[in-house]
């Protein structure tokens, strides 16, 4: 298994789930989880992170 994670500082983020969305699409995804935070410059950040397997091609 493998895994990425995918992150943005905006709340509307058209390209950040295009990027994901693109990237799973020929994958085998076991999980998916979320994560929200606010470092200490104020920005917030979001982040994405994909467990996943490499899908078997016949």
């Amino acid at each position: 298994m493998k895994i990425k994670t995918f992150w943005t500082e905006y709340f509307k983020d058209d390209e950040f789930e295009t990027s994901v969305n693109d990237f799973i699409k020929d994958k085998r995804v076991i999980q998916i989880s979320t994560g929200d935070s606010l470092p200490t410059n104020d920005d917030y950040v979001h982040t994405l992170t994909v467990l996943y397997e490499e899908a078997q091609h016949d």
